[in-house]
């Protein structure tokens, strides 16, 4: 792709690029494979036996192994190439799956989890990067709603249908998918870059690429801190009214799907990168703060609020989700920006978990998830200074 078309607003669709559609296709394979035990590892790990703190392992291990592989990646891409690396994290998530049926004692489990957590964060680091390496500037936001659409679609299937398949058909099933999807998105990726686009900057110091990105990351973090915490305890909030809980989460993934889908859409139409990111906080710091509120009032038309709280956030969410991305992209290379956005949100989604369980413990879900809003609205001031120009050919070379 000739270098002058990074400055063109007005780029064709970006499902008319073969390799970016074949990297869509790819990733909706991955992240089934991922979403389909995401809740039946741990549940697996119960039915052998082991308690709910060997259960809270094996998903710790995994997200830790994802930030862990996150944050190699700047030197692994740069040395081997997306296509061979994505290949890799695709084993990584797949081949492993059929030993979980052999574990029948939680150790082995959390080393399959670690492996696989490998394979996670890989294949999450090279997904969002492809975006800018495939797709000129004025179709980057559409094309990370694209991708959001293609990696949000398994979560919002998947995650609940896997343990009603594991309940009712039982483990070898989603344990064949969830084999099976992974391998099927490696011969999708042939076509895609061997290595990076040398005039992107990758050989941009860690440290001035942090310096660069962290306007936006601080907005992204705030908003996946949230998330952690809202699919770890919403069930729990909403103890007396289950169904209204499903229902929350629910909403919450489908307004972010459809909200980042959307500022993607919108988001190129505009000059600037960034500019809904002010507009998505709020929401989210809205969100929050509502459903503090509501959810700490015993009635049924206060949790009716604070559901719809819930959905408020995700929609806000969702367009932090893409301006964060669209802007770390204007600012630095497409390697460095997938790094710290896809850290954000994967060890945002942990703390947040941590950070409200023991709020909650000493107090209530109420102050904790208040203490979320507050410093969600604290970045607000950070996000509103975040916005930048449309990068020219000349910006993206600067280190």
């Amino acid at each position: 792709m000739p270098l002058t078309s990074l400055s063109h607003p007005d780029a064709a669709s970006p499902l008319r690029n073969g390799r970016f559609v074949a990297m869509l296709l790819a990733s909706t394979g991955l992240f089934a494979g991922f979403s389909l035990l995401v809740s039946v590892v741990p549940l697996w790990v119960v039915r052998n036996g082991a308690g709910e703190f060997a259960a809270g392992a094996a998903t710790g291990v995994f997200m830790a192994t994802t930030v862990l592989a996150q944050l190699l990646m700047t030197g692994l891409v740069r040395r081997f190439g997306y296509r061979a690396m994505s290949i890799v994290g695709a084993l990584f998530i797949g081949v492993p799956v059929p030993l979980l049926i052999l574990s029948t004692t939680w150790q082995p489990v959390l080393v399959i989890s670690g492996v696989r957590g490998v394979g996670f964060g890989i294949i999450t680091v090279c997904g969002s990067a492809l975006i800018a390496e495939l797709l000129p500037a004025g179709s980057l936001g559409r094309g990370s709603g694209l991708y959001g659409v293609a990696v949000g679609l398994p979560l919002l299937v998947f995650l609940p249908a896997s343990t009603a398949i594991a309940e009712y058909a039982g483990f070898w099933p989603v344990f064949a998918a969830g084999t099976l999807l992974p391998l099927l998105a490696v011969p999708v990726m042939v076509v895609l870059p061997k290595g990076q686009r040398e005039e992107r900057g990758e050989k941009q110091p860690v440290a001035a690429a942090a310096a660069s990105v962290w306007r936006p990351w601080l907005p992204m973090l705030a908003g996946s801190i949230a998330f952690g915490a809202m699919v770890t305890f919403l069930p729990l909030v909403f103890a007396e009214l289950p169904a209204l809980g499903s229902a929350s989460l629910l909403l919450m993934s489908a307004t972010a799907l459809a909200a980042r889908w959307l500022a993607g859409m919108w988001g190129d139409r505009a000059a600037t990168a960034g500019r809904m990111l002010l507009a998505g906080l709020a929401a989210v710091t809205a969100g929050l703060l509502g459903f503090a509120g509501s959810s700490g009032v015993a009635t049924t038309a206060a949790m009716v609020v604070a559901a719809a709280c819930v959905a408020v956030y995700g929609a806000g969410f969702g367009i932090v989700q893409n301006d964060s991305l669209v802007l770390m992209f204007a600012r630095v290379s497409p390697a460095h920006a997938s790094v710290a956005w896809n850290v954000a949100f994967d060890a945002g989604q942990g703390a947040g978990a941590v950070v409200v369980g023991a709020v909650a413990a000493t107090t209530s879900y109420s102050v904790a998830f208040g203490v979320l809003g507050l410093f969600a609205l604290a970045v607000l001031p950070v996000s509103a200074r975040a916005r930048a120009g449309r990068p020219t050919p000349e910006s993206r070379l600067k280190p």
